[in-house]
């Protein structure tokens, strides 16, 4: 199993940590929600919780609290 959850991961950070990727890493976290502090409904509040699952998916998402650190973290990482 852990070996599959690996995989995964790295097919995520594969996948996002070109440049283009991370253009649209950066769109779809800003789209859904995750930098604002007014969600209000439960629509908006699922779409957020969705772009959280691609970060932990990325193996880089420890707690909500740090979502911008490990952004920018993300977003250092070089291309393979």
């Amino acid at each position: 199993m852990a070996r599959k959850k690996d995989n995964h991961v790295m097919a995520h950070r594969t996948c996002f940590s070109t440049e283009s990727g991370r253009e649209v890493l950066s769109y779809l976290l800003t789209e859904a929600g995750v930098f604002d502090d007014d969600l209000k409904t439960s629509e908006e509040i699922a779409v957020e919780n969705f772009a959280k699952k691609i970060l932990k998916n990325l193996g880089i998402l420890d707690t909500p609290e740090k979502i911008q650190e490990h952004v920018n973290k993300l977003f250092e990482l070089r291309s393979s």
